[in-house]
């Protein structure tokens, strides 16, 4: 890719023991050669293209000093942009000729492979007298069209001519249509250099014929046997690819394009003329603009696709189908992305003939994500302390200072909203505890009635960066239903592509209907993410008064009288009194349903009126209402069953306790 070679980076080449350099140099590109040793170069990189791929061409030019076999050079990246490995460039002649195919090319059911060069390895190595060479294709491949016209002589057997193949300097070409080609010639005797053959490959695939390398083998009287593979045989159809897959924010109409998409036939001829394909993306996802659209050969498509940013989708009228060459298009993508969306953008191309691929071209990328330790509220109550809540960017500018909402641009503010029956019974503080974004915490507002809590935003962070939402209070009304309250997070600064804004196309602003209508690059989305705050509870029923006698060892206690049984008795332990969680609680007067377990975080959440307790098995600090009380002991866990210490739970809740040392007995007054 453009960029991955640098100024001044180096990197290595280094051949066999057996081989040696003898004048190699860079031909061609950005770049000098420095021989280092007989066996060793370096490459240094000059100045690159900005704005192009470069290509650096070597001549490896070597002397070989008793190697045999295949030469081999081994790249060493040495920190550049060069991939490593080995290469092999070469082969020690063993035989009166070497063969090799110039290009392997892509062919379908028909097609011209690489052209194969057969050399002689010395002056008149093959002789002067009459003789036949016979090139064999794999099962189900025969040869199609190998006219003499495909067989052509050079070097030492320039000026062979089509003819019986007897005489001096003639050739015959017998064998087209089946598997193996036979090729009998007469090399001019008297040559003063090696000689070359060439044979342009003409290859159809008949039924059976195997997808993949298509492999010619040569031999013949006095030409030395070889396997050289010339074509890769492949189904119809195309390869589609991005350059890379990008990370796009979501909710954003700016800088949100992928990166270079390319769409190539595998083999010419596969997109057919005046058949249209079809670019599909999800539908979370719409395309406000195509650019630096390309097509090869330039009259694949004669009409560039066009979209009006209100939908997911494209096509692409091919004008010409191919016949030589394969057809390529490229283009990259401006996106709009639904503001609550995450993961893979997955794009879909189909028809024109063609068998449906897919390709994951970006990835969106939520602008911010949210937590807060959820806390158990009451419904009904009023001024209930809630957890703090966290807002962390999912980039660096991700909360935007201004956003591209109008043609000018608003004041970005992030927002958050609360379901309905529940208020904000004071405004939050707001601060910065991670990264360089700026928020005016003095102008942050409760608005809508106490339900949304507006933060305006000062500056861009540079440094992805972290929000802190505290001393948050909350009221809820009797309509509000059990279960998850959640907060929803957005606002012009995180999402910008809701129904709200004006619409987005072309890269620019575009002229909307707002609110009626979802403008080009809008959703109706306009929350980036909704958090769990709070879990809402019903309150206790009104406060009832009663008197509870526990005695210890006892698995027996009375409640107002009347005898109850427990499944596990009351004990004492580092001088305090432990009961089982629930008889402990019904004993100040709360009922099952407000008696809740978290067997994850090994807690347990008595409610009694206005006020919350929470206890952790194993720790000694209390939590009323939020509020940290310290215990002298901690709640354990005794034969399957939570054991608290009666003592601070019932003043937790404001009942009377009190102790009897000769009876051993326990008695609250609720």
């Amino acid at each position: 890719f453009v960029d991955h070679f640098v100024q001044g980076h180096v990197f290595r080449l280094t051949l066999p023991s057996g081989v040696k350099w003898n004048n190699p140099g860079v031909t061609s590109g950005p770049a000098t050669l420095q021989k280092i040793s007989d066996q060793t170069v370096d490459v240094t990189f000059g100045a690159t293209n900005n704005t192009g791929v470069d290509i650096v061409k070597i001549a490896l030019d070597i002397k070989v000093d008793g190697a045999t076999g295949d030469i081999a050079v081994t790249i060493d990246p040495l920190d550049s942009g060069v991939t490593g490995g080995t290469i092999v460039f070469a082969r020690v002649g063993v035989g009166k000729t070497t063969a090799v195919a110039e290009s392997v090319k892509t062919i379908g059911q028909t097609g011209t492979g690489g052209t194969i060069r057969i050399d002689e390895t010395c002056v008149g190595a093959i002789g002067d007298a009459s003789q036949k060479m016979t090139l064999k294709l794999p099962s189900n491949f025969v040869w199609n069209g190998m006219t003499a016209a495909k067989i052509s002589f050079a070097g030492g057997f320039a000026g062979m001519a089509s003819g019986d193949g007897v005489a001096n300097s003639t050739y015959k070409v017998e064998g087209d249509g089946t598997r193996t080609l036979t090729v009998t010639f007469n090399p001019p005797d008297s040559r003063t250099q090696r000689g070359t053959i060439y044979v342009v490959p003409e290859i159809k695939a008949e039924s059976g014929a195997a997808y993949g390398d298509v492999t010619v083998s040569i031999g013949g009287d006095k030409v030395t046997s070889a396997d050289v593979v010339v074509a890769k045989y492949s189904d119809w159809g195309v390869t589609v690819k991005v350059e890379a897959v990008k990370e796009l924010l979501a909710g954003k109409f700016d800088e949100v394009t992928t990166k270079k998409i390319t769409i190539e036939e595998n083999v010419p001829g596969s997109l057919i003329q005046n058949r249209v394909v079809t670019v599909k993306l999800p539908d979370w996802v719409k395309i406000t603009d195509i650019n630096d659209f390309t097509d090869s050969p330039t009259n694949l498509v004669t009409t560039d696709p066009t979209v009006d940013g209100k939908g997911s989708k494209f096509d692409i009228t091919i004008a010409n189908a191919t016949t030589t060459s394969k057809g390529k298009i490229e283009f990259t993508l401006d996106l709009s992305i639904e503001g609550n969306r995450s993961g893979d953008i997955e794009m879909t191309v189909s028809g024109a003939g063609i068998a449906e691929s897919k390709v994951v071209v970006a990835k969106a990328l939520a602008p911010v994500t949210a937590t807060a330790t959820a806390a158990n509220v009451q419904i009904g109550v009023q001024a209930q302390d809630a957890p703090d809540l966290t807002i962390t960017e999912g980039k660096a500018g991700a909360i935007e200072l201004k956003a591209e909402m109008s043609s000018t641009g608003v004041d970005g503010e992030i927002t958050l909203t609360l379901p309905a029956g529940v208020k904000f019974a004071a405004t939050p503080k707001v601060a910065v505890t991670d990264g360089d974004l700026e928020v005016k915490a003095d102008q942050a507002r409760l608005t809508d009635s106490d339900t949304v809590f507006r933060i305006p935003v000062k500056s861009e962070s540079v440094k992805p960066s972290t929000i802190k939402v505290s001393g948050i209070k909350l009221t809820l009304d009797r309509t509000v239903p059990e279960g998850d309250l959640l907060v929803k997070i957005g606002g012009s600064a995180i999402v910008e592509n809701s129904r709200a804004a004006a619409g987005w196309y072309d890269d620019t602003v575009a002229a909307g209907g707002l609110p009626d209508t979802v403008d080009p690059g809008e959703f109706d989305t306009a929350t980036a993410v909704a958090v769990k705050l709070a879990n809402c509870v019903t309150p206790a029923p009104g406060e009832t008064k009663g008197v509870a006698v526990f005695k210890i060892n006892d698995a027996k206690y009375v409640l107002n009288g009347q005898e109850v049984t427990m499944d596990v008795a009351p004990y004492i332990k580092d001088g305090r009194t432990f009961l089982p969680v629930r008889f402990a609680a019904n004993a100040v007067g709360v009922s099952d349903a407000n008696i809740i377990w978290d067997g994850v975080a090994r807690k347990v959440t008595v409610i009694k009126g206005d006020r919350v307790v929470q206890m952790t098995i194993g720790s000694k600090v209390l939590l009323l209402n939020g509020a940290a009380i310290t215990m002298d002991v901690a709640p354990e866990i005794v034969s399957g069953r939570t054991m608290l210490p009666i003592r601070f739970l019932a003043q937790a809740l404001g009942a009377d306790i009190q102790w009897n040392a000769e009876t051993q007995e326990v008695t609250i007054n609720f």
